[in-house]
């Protein structure tokens, strides 16, 4: 590996990013769509209901199970407390979506992208191997991401506290199940959906198609994402680990193909 030739092309990429308004308005606009809307439309409506008058039965069973370990004083609260700290997790869901959308943007821009700029027969001519080109994709791809979503959690998490701290006593956020998810997992959501994207859109002629056929990965990848999350409620430890080491064979896995798919020759062939 050349890390010289690599980050030279991670900053071309980072700078075709800021030149892109569709790009720009996924890693800004959509972060702060997110850290807003989600906690006014879905945990203040709840916040606003009198708790004396919130007409609800006790969870009980399996909920009781998937939320005593997470908050200590689970037990302890009412239906209404227990409702909003229910939706600020399934919310919170919504908000991990992002290292999945970021990616999907920035990838299909920055492979497709060059087809369309006319700038990928000099990337694929360079003496970059192809792991070079793809490993310096995924990093391109992955910084935006990582700091798209890591400002979505920060709002999220601020403005869901202002608004259930008075009915639960203590602050939800950051916990350890947001700080894991958001500092570990989110960059290795983004570095599989980052690979997918790279091999779809090895094999698409427009950004568009790219975007359209990326979508298709995005429903997969969020069932991954609320299985490790009710796993981690579950069983901390054990779950944490067999997660860590599920995403790091995955995402080998899929380095190594996205690195045969991308087929220099036959694509220098399609475009001189």
């Amino acid at each position: 590996m050349n890390w010289n030739r690599i980050w030279a092309l991670v900053r071309k990429d980072i700078a075709e990013f800021v030149k892109s308004k569709y790009v720009l308005s996924a890693v800004i606009g959509m972060p702060l769509l997110f850290a807003i809307i989600f906690p006014l439309t879905a945990v203040l409506p709840i916040a606003q209901i009198d708790p004396s008058e919130f007409e609800s039965e006790e969870f009980g069973g399996f909920i009781d199970n998937l939320f005593s370990n997470q908050v200590d004083n689970w037990d302890t609260l009412g239906a209404h407390a227990q409702t909003l700290i229910i939706m600020a997790y399934a919310m919170f869901v919504m908000v991990l979506m992002l290292p999945i959308i970021i990616p999907a943007v920035t990838a299909s821009e920055t492979i497709v992208g060059e087809k369309e700029r006319k700038t990928m027969v000099a990337i694929l001519a360079s003496p970059m191997s192809e792991s070079e080109i793809v490993l310096a994709k995924i990093i391109s791809s992955l910084l935006p991401s990582s700091i798209g979503t890591i400002l979505a959690a920060v709002g999220y998490a601020v403005i869901t506290d202002i608004l259930i701290y008075p009915f639960i006593g203590q602050l939800l956020f950051p916990d350890l199940l947001s700080v894991i998810f958001v500092l570990i997992f989110s960059p290795m959501f983004s570095i599989i959906s980052v690979e997918l994207m790279i091999m779809i859109s090895t094999r698409v002629t427009s950004v568009r198609d790219a975007y359209q056929l990326g979508s298709l990965i995005v429903l997969p990848l969020i069932f991954l994402i609320a299985a490790e999350m009710f796993g981690f409620f579950f069983n901390t430890y054990a779950t944490l680990a067999g997660g860590l080491v599920l995403m790091l064979v995955i995402i080998a896995a899929l380095f190594k193909l996205a690195t045969s798919v991308f087929d220099r020759e036959k694509a220098i062939v399609k475009m001189v």
